[in-house]
């Protein structure tokens, strides 16, 4: 399972406001860390940066993803061949759907699709949120890994890290559109703000590819340092952030001209990452450190580090505001 590591997500987006603005914005937001090795589901208030909740998790967990229309969180089991799904409202556990297979990436549709990648038997499942029924499968390339679906959901990205491509799969059809070759071991994605741009990390290659979502082709590659294993975009599209895993940083490069900008030490393994809406932190699970950093994106500093439950792999973002 050690090459199963760790996904991440990215909420982007709009960013540009007064600094008033831009505080409230970040108050309306949390930010959820999975912990694999504790089996944890931790809320970060992003006002104080401080846990204030923990939801226990059975077994391993590997991904989650959150609908915020259902208040609910969707953790893979692998292990099992289970999905946890947990109330975000009453933070418990409020039901374990069982999928069979190796679930690993894990996306949902603002019209609530749920989607399920089985790392071992190379496909994406649709699976009904409530009863774990499986609607349908479709075929992907090897050992699917990180999953993001577009904002209204007629469209998935897969990144299939065996296979050295991202699938493209339309939603509507439950059938895949194209595939992509990128660099080696693509395994986490980011959309950009306007869903124009696709940002790939290819772990073994060290390489970020940046795939133009109309055309469906690379169209720049850019290095980065070794085992890239996080991405994420800040909420006006100005950054791309990417965790080095090897060397315990984050790189950021302008988003525009793709020039590297700043490199920001953090704790040891660094993989999932997300940027608040109003782009001016960023949250990174250090893996190794049990630990999440909290970047300045102004300064381009690790503010805070949060000590968490052990193994944290991957972060999201989600608005509380109605």
């Amino acid at each position: 399972m050690k090459a199963l590591v760790g996904l991440l997500a990215v909420l982007t987006l709009n960013a540009v406001a007064p600094a008033g603005a831009t505080a409230a914005k970040d108050a309306a937001q949390k930010v959820y860390v999975l912990s694999q090795d504790d089996g944890t589901l931790s809320i970060i208030d992003t006002a104080v940066d401080e846990i204030i909740g923990q939801i226990e998790i059975p077994g391993k967990p590997a991904a989650f993803t959150i609908s915020p229309a259902l208040d609910e969180a969707f953790a893979t089991l692998p292990d099992s061949g289970q999905i946890a799904v947990i109330d975000l409202r009453r933070q418990k556990l409020d039901r374990l759907l069982k999928i069979g297979g190796q679930p690993f990436g894990i996306a949902i549709t603002a019209p609530g699709q749920l989607f399920v990648g089985d790392w071992s038997a190379n496909v994406v499942s649709a699976v009904d949120p409530q009863s774990g029924e499986i609607v349908r499968k479709i075929p992907v390339g090897r050992s699917p890994a990180h999953l993001v679906a577009t904002r209204e959901g007629s469209r998935l990205y897969v990144a299939d890290r065996e296979a050295d491509s991202i699938a493209i799969i339309d939603t509507r059809r439950f059938g895949v559109l194209q595939e992509i070759p990128v660099g080696r071991a693509p395994f986490a994605l980011a959309l950009s703000l306007d869903e124009k741009q696709l940002v790939v990390a290819n772990a073994q290659a060290a390489t970020l590819s940046i795939v133009d979502t109309s055309s469906l082709q690379v169209v720049s590659t850019l290095a980065t340092r070794a085992m890239p294993y996080g991405v994420a975009m800040t909420g006006n599209d100005a950054k791309i952030l990417i965790s080095n895993q090897q060397g315990g940083s984050i790189s950021v490069f302008d988003a525009q001209t793709r020039a590297p900008r700043a490199e920001i030490k953090v704790g040891r393994y660094p993989e999932g990452l997300v940027a608040l809406k109003s782009g001016s932190k960023a949250y990174v699970a250090n893996w190794f450190s049990a630990s999440v950093s909290v970047l300045d994106l102004k300064t381009n500093t690790e503010i805070k580090r949060i000590k968490c439950p052990e193994g944290p792999r991957m972060v999201l973002a989600v608005s509380t505001e109605p």
